[in-house]
């Protein structure tokens, strides 16, 4: 009985684990076709992905900046 139950135990985690292993490689081969442009022998970013980068920047830089005005602003403020 224990070698039955312990097949099937192995068996299980087979299939989730060829389940898992295709959904990761299925996810890269997305990202990868969605950020980067892969020509020849060169690759390098796409459009999109030049964009998402250009704009997460433009975020980085406002979302730092109003950090920088908060603490100097209370530099003067009682806690």
């Amino acid at each position: 009985m224990s070698a039955v139950v312990t097949e099937i135990i192995s068996t299980l985690t087979a299939g989730i684990s060829g389940i898992a292993s295709g959904i990761g490689s299925g996810l890269s081969t997305l990202v990868k076709n969605i950020f980067l442009d892969t020509t020849a022998e060169t690759t390098k970013l796409s459009t999109f992905g030049g964009l998402v980068v250009v704009f997460a920047g433009v975020s980085l830089a406002i979302a730092l900046s109003r950090w920088v005005v908060n603490w100097v602003t209370s530099l003067g403020a009682s806690h």
